[in-house]
C-alpha cells in the first residue's frame, strides 16, 4: 500500500496526520536528516510532506533522497501568504498524488 509521511517538528507532522499522512516526529537538524534518509528506503512511500525551513538546512540529503526514493518529496512554506512562488505547483502535486485538495 501507498504511504503519505510527513517528516518535521510535533506541529507540523500532528497537522499532517491530519490529512492521513504517517508522523515522522523529528526536532532537531540532526534527526530530521536522519528520518530523511530512512524514508527515501522505504518503497511503500509515495509522498513525503516536509516543512520548507528544515529541508533548507540538509540540501544534500533532499538531493539524496530524489536520487534514491520514486516518493515525491514536498517542501511546504509554514509561514501564511502568497509569497511563495513552488505554493501553486505544490498544491496541484499534491492533488495529483492524493487525489484530493489538501493544501
Amino acid at each position: 500500500m501507498s504511504r503519505i509521511v510527513a517528516i518535521g517538528s510535533r506541529a507540523f507532522v500532528l497537522a499532517m496526520a491530519g490529512v492521513g499522512a504517517e508522523p515522522v516526529q523529528a526536532d532537531t537538524v540532526e534527526a530530521f536528516d536522519e528520518a530523511l534518509h530512512k524514508v527515501a528506503l522505504r518503497r511503500d512511500v509515495n509522498l513525503v510532506f516536509v516543512p520548507e525551513p528544515q529541508i533548507e538546512a540538509v540540501p544534500d540529503t533532499m538531493k539524496a533522497f530524489s536520487e534514491r526514493s520514486a516518493a515525491a518529496l514536498l517542501a511546504l512554506p509554514l509561514t501564511p501568504g502568497d509569497d511563495h512562488p513552488s505554493l501553486t505547483q505544490v498544491r496541484r502535486l499534491v492533488e495529483q498524488a492524493t487525489g484530493a485538495s489538501l493544501i
